[in-house]
């Protein structure tokens, strides 16, 4: 395969893995579960700053990791139950976004065939990174917009 193909190939790919990735997102917006769980964030003491903290590390990092072990450390703190460990909130957002793993896998599966040859092993980690920073992106938006104002 030449250098030009290549190239037509893997950009192909990452149009194709961008407007996959924004239909999931948007899907997530749909969904029940979704909007319960930002709902019951809202209802807690958490502040904008430690979603924008969390916000910024999922945009930073490399490591789907990361992210998770700040929420476990967020909700270890957590000692009075008023936030993150609220009606076990940090834990439910861990599996939320563990559980987007699936979706990437489905996106990278789907892939139409032309595009084959641009994939590499690390693709669907990289497309789970993305879904996630995208959940924690509407976790914070809407944490932001149904917070009741004190």
């Amino acid at each position: 395969m030449n250098t030009d193909t290549k190239r037509h190939e893997q950009t192909l790919l990452r149009v194709a893995l961008r407007n996959a990735i924004a239909q999931a997102s948007d899907e997530q917006l749909e969904q029940d579960q979704f909007q319960q769980l930002a709902q019951r964030l809202a209802n807690t003491k958490l502040d904008n700053s430690q979603f924008r903290n969390l916000e910024n590390l999922a945009y930073t990092t490399d490591k789907i990791s990361d992210i998770t072990d700040l929420l476990k450390k967020l909700t270890g703190r957590d000692s009075r139950g008023r936030g993150w460990a609220s009606e076990n909130l940090g834990q439910q957002v861990i599996f939320a976004l563990v559980d987007l793993r699936k979706k990437a896998d489905d996106i990278v599966k789907n892939i139409p065939d032309h595009m084959r040859g641009a994939i590499d092993a690390d693709l669907p980690r990289r497309v789970h990174l993305e879904l996630c920073r995208e959940l924690v992106k509407h976790l914070t938006a809407e944490f932001m917009y149904k917070k009741p104002k004190e």
